[in-house]
């Protein structure tokens, strides 16, 4: 039996781990930077040859479908565009900072594959749905963070509630409710803003499984839905999952996404690139 742990030590634990990489600071930063200078940030990310290394291998993946190869950073700017480049360097520096740990029962590449699939389904719902595609991608890539710090903040606590998790078929969520008096919901959402990240974020994170929760958010609603497709929903199966309300706010039908949609070998090969770049 573990003694009661409250927000404020996980989140204290969470500040005693390594700072993420400086790289990935000013990457995060530069979400609120009206003035950025790409070319100055792209040069930055070069410089640091693992994470360059990391990103080009997603960047030449199928899930891309470039023409033709991209050979640097600046390569990859010029063909994908800067905010294509900023969501791998997000994604390939988070697996670099937070590893797979043999010794954990969370399943962090398990993780991190999923987290890909939801962050490429959230940027390419965004479009037809009329929310920010960058934003879209960043809030899919980082919606169930929470999971990720309680692993890394009190492992031992967190594998034995997915332990119950597995052996009960009960929500994590409400698991950790009745252990803990939080979830890693509301854990997640203020490390996105202990990161700095955009607010619009930080709702996501705590809000995705609640789609309609006022004020509504579309990016949010975004996030919720794309959590269904990578679940494998799709058709009328699909649509039966979205609340009425919600599928007329967003003005969604299975023909309007449809196309959009990266078939699932693309978002198995980003993810897997992203993955095996740890090597």
């Amino acid at each position: 039996m573990y003694a009661t742990t409250s927000k404020k030590e996980v989140l204290s634990k969470l500040r005693q781990l390594p700072v993420l990489p400086l790289v990935l600071q000013e990457v995060i930063a530069s979400f609120s930077n009206d003035h950025l200078d790409a070319t100055s940030l792209a040069r930055k990310i070069a410089q640091d040859q693992g994470l360059s290394a990391k990103i080009l291998r997603v960047a030449n993946s199928t899930f891309y479908g470039l023409p033709r190869g991209v050979g640097s950073i600046q390569d990859a700017v010029v063909v994908l565009g800067f905010d294509s480049v900023r969501s791998m360097v997000l994604s390939a520096g988070m697996v670099q900072a937070f590893p797979a740990d043999p010794y954990s029962l969370f399943d962090r590449q398990t993780y991190w594959q999923r987290s890909f699939r939801v962050a490429a389904l959230s940027k390419a719902l965004a479009k037809p749905l009329k929310s920010d595609q960058q934003l879209a991608f960043t809030a899919g890539l980082f919606y169930d963070i929470g999971q990720l710090v309680l692993d890394l903040c009190i492992p031992h606590q967190f594998g034995d509630m997915l332990q119950q998790q597995a052996s009960s078929g009960a929500d994590l969520i409400g698991i950790e409710r009745a252990e803990l008096g939080f979830d890693h919901a509301e854990i997640g959402a203020e490390v996105i803003r202990l990161w700095n990240f955009p607010q619009e974020i930080e709702q996501v994170v705590r809000f995705w499984r609640e789609p309609e929760h006022e004020p509504f958010a579309s990016l949010t609603a975004v996030v919720h839905v794309a959590t269904l497709l990578e679940r494998g929903l799709s058709g009328n199966e699909f649509m039966a999952c979205l609340p009425e309300t919600l599928r007329s706010r967003l003005k969604i039908t299975w023909e309007r996404i449809e196309t959009c949609l990266p078939q699932p070998e693309q978002l198995d090969a980003g993810a897997n690139s992203m993955l095996a770049a740890e090597d």
